[in-house]
């Protein structure tokens, strides 16, 4: 708890090689790797890439879930229209934005599946609540979805991922 628990992305890619992570991390692209406009996006994905490939160096493919999603849908336009998702008493309508893709990099993610189930960033900590027996922290955590549909623990272990090019 606290800032002792806050690390740089380098040194996640540093545990992360040395088999050493915590149960769980969130790992946010630097300055300048975010792919946010106007950064380079091909260097942020190669970024996100050399995270994968230091966990997979680490031996941890064989325990591990990574998700990786985006705070933004990357456009001005989606054919699906959001849903409403609550209304207060004094009328004001909330809808949520335009949808965000989600990769689910696993053992025993689902290969080639795509989730039609309706999931926000919250479904991410609504996993790690249902991973580790937690209780939810508030009403939007307790309604989320939990991103099951997106695993099958019965099939074989799904191979790691090849080092990024």
């Amino acid at each position: 708890k606290g800032s002792k628990n806050n690390g740089t992305a380098q040194q996640f890619a540093t545990d992360a090689a040395a088999g050493k992570l915590p149960t769980v991390s969130w790992l946010y692209g630097p300055k300048g790797l975010s792919e946010h406009p106007v950064e380079p996006v091909l260097a942020g994905q190669k970024w996100t890439a050399d995270q994968v490939d230091a966990i997979v160096t680490g031996g941890l493919w064989p325990n591990i879930v990574i998700f990786i999603t985006w705070d933004d849908w990357g456009g001005w336009y989606d054919h699906v229209t959001p849903p409403l998702v609550e209304q207060w008493k004094d009328g004001t309508q909330f809808t949520y934005g335009s949808r965000v893709g989600c990769l689910v990099l696993s053992p025993y993610a689902k290969a080639a599946y795509i989730s039609h189930t309706q999931q926000t960033h919250v479904s991410l900590v609504k996993f790690c609540e249902k991973t580790f027996g937690l209780p939810s922290i508030n009403a939007r955590d307790k309604a989320a979805d939990d991103m099951s549909d997106c695993f099958d623990f019965t099939q074989k272990p799904l191979v790691a991922p090849g080092p990024a090019v």
